[in-house]
């Protein structure tokens, strides 16, 4: 006898694993059904998170998700293309529900949300306290909800819970009798994916609520909940959410001056705006408040600014000791920035610019510096030089003018210079063209080159060239 048991059991065994192995139902033969789980807390709906929900008649079970989700799926392979299944909802501390779900194969149908009623605790979770109301008349936000979201993956919150009310015509929250269906939508977004959860809702003892999940770009997202009653639809005045940037990224990191060439080596106490600019790595802005701390090997810079809705953190730069002590190498002065690309601060990125220390204005090196003329219209043309004593160009707005006691001048005769650290054409080395005109009757032509530097400039400085006429 003990031996046919142990055989049966080995047959058995053998048919289980055989029966497993050749499970083999295609999609088409597999329903979905998913629902909602909530319970009522202090008067607003909350999800139930854990509850099982199982169908003793297919074998399948599965419990809720922290937003009071669950899917089931039920092999009706077995079964009519649609049948009506019934699902047990259970959890500890609840009363039992049961309801019934329509599945039908290779389809995923909606069951009705459910509430379960608290056995300890909160006892408006088993009252209907507006069994007296009217029909749904206005919607409106019930409590208060987290105004500030970060793109996904930020390791920030990125999630916003809004709970609204819905009351009759004299302010009473509806009730289950008046029970109606509220529509959550996104009106308008930044377009990243942003979506809400759930999209739908019936109302218990006139509570709704939806959870707002941001997506990968920043901006606002415009939120409305609304109800259609008797073919009126009512809404709510729409609900912002801002949506700002994750943590910074080094290549979304950089720093701008207001003016990369200051007088720093004539003045100290020049003050000079240096701005940061933070994104993250969806390339948007970082969440304003974000801190970026500032340095320099020259002069004085101010060490710290937060980050305002557009990424950006400023600060001023002061001339002031110490300065590049080779300025014939080099007269930079290096602000760098920095800031930590996580919430513990322990990843630190940094960027820098170079502001151009320039020193006073040198003296005009022109060539030719004298020259003749005659009767002949022979253009004569001039090379000059405008640069502080190293060579470097000196400040925006300084002005340049050149002018002739007779004939006529072309070129670069009369212009502001701009804000540059650059050399050469156009930003230290000039020309231009000095004709006479036809049998120019002047013995004598003189040329004048004057720089004047602005306030807090380089400084002013002239220099003439003299030309002779020759022969008749």
């Amino acid at each position: 006898m003990k031996k046919l048991v142990t055989t049966l059991i080995t047959l058995g065994t053998i048919v289980g694993v055989f029966t497993a192995c050749t499970n083999t139902n295609s999609v088409e033969e597999m329903a979905t059904v998913q629902g909602n789980v909530f319970t009522i807390s202090g008067g607003a709906l909350q999800p139930v998170t854990g509850a099982l929900v199982s169908s003793s008649a297919f074998f399948v079970q599965t419990k809720t998700d922290e937003q009071g989700h669950y899917q089931l799926t039920i092999d009706l392979s077995n079964s009519k293309d649609s049948v009506t299944v019934d699902l047990d909802i259970t959890k500890a501390g609840f009363q039992s529900v049961t309801t019934s779900a329509f599945a039908r194969k290779g389809k995923t149908s909606q069951v009705p949300d459910v509430t379960l009623i608290s056995l300890t605790g909160d006892t408006t979770a088993t009252q209907d306290t507006s069994s007296t109301s009217g029909k749904a008349a206005h919607i409106e936000v019930s409590g208060s909800h987290p105004t500030q979201l970060f793109v996904q993956s930020s390791g920030l919150r990125e999630t916003a819970r809004i709970d609204f009310k819905v009351t009759d015509a004299q302010g009473r929250p509806v009730s289950n009798k008046n029970r109606v269906k509220v529509e959550f939508v996104i009106l308008n977004g930044p377009g990243g994916g942003e979506y809400l959860s759930p999209d739908t809702m019936t109302t218990r003892n006139g509570a709704v609520f939806t959870v707002v999940n941001s997506g990968i770009r920043a901006g606002g997202i415009l939120v409305e909940a609304r109800a259609t009653v008797d073919g009126k639809v009512i809404r709510t005045t729409p609900v912002q959410i801002a949506v700002f940037g994750g943590l910074p990224d080094a290549s979304h990191f950089s720093v701008a001056l207001n003016q990369i060439n200051i007088a720093g080596r004539v003045h100290f106490g020049l003050v000079d705006q240096v701005t940061a600019f933070v994104g993250d790595k969806f390339s948007n802005p970082v969440a304003p408040g974000t801190v970026v701390y500032f340095s320099t090997d020259y002069g004085i810079v101010e060490g710290a600014a937060s980050t305002d809705e557009l990424g950006r953190a400023t600060v001023r730069y002061i001339s002031a000791s110490p300065l590049p002590p080779n300025p014939q190498d080099s007269t930079f002065a290096h602000i760098t920035a920095s800031t930590f690309t996580d919430t513990l601060g322990q990843n630190r990125i940094s960027t820098r610019g170079r502001l151009l220390l320039s020193d006073v204005t040198a003296a005009i090196q022109v060539s030719p510096s004298s020259f003749q003329y005659n009767n002949n219209n022979t253009p004569i043309q001039f090379s000059y030089s405008v640069s502080d004593i190293w060579g470097n160009p000196i400040v925006a707005d300084s002005r340049v003018d050149v002018a002739a006691t007779d004939g006529r001048l072309l070129g670069d005769v009369s212009f502001k210079l701009l804000d540059t650290q650059a050399k050469g054409p156009g930003t230290t080395q000039f020309s231009f063209t000095w004709a006479p005109g036809d049998s120019l009757k002047s013995p004598q032509v003189l040329i004048t080159i004057n720089i004047a530097s602005p306030a807090n400039g380089n400084g002013n400085i002239s220099t003439s060239i003299t030309g002779v006429k020759t022969g008749n």
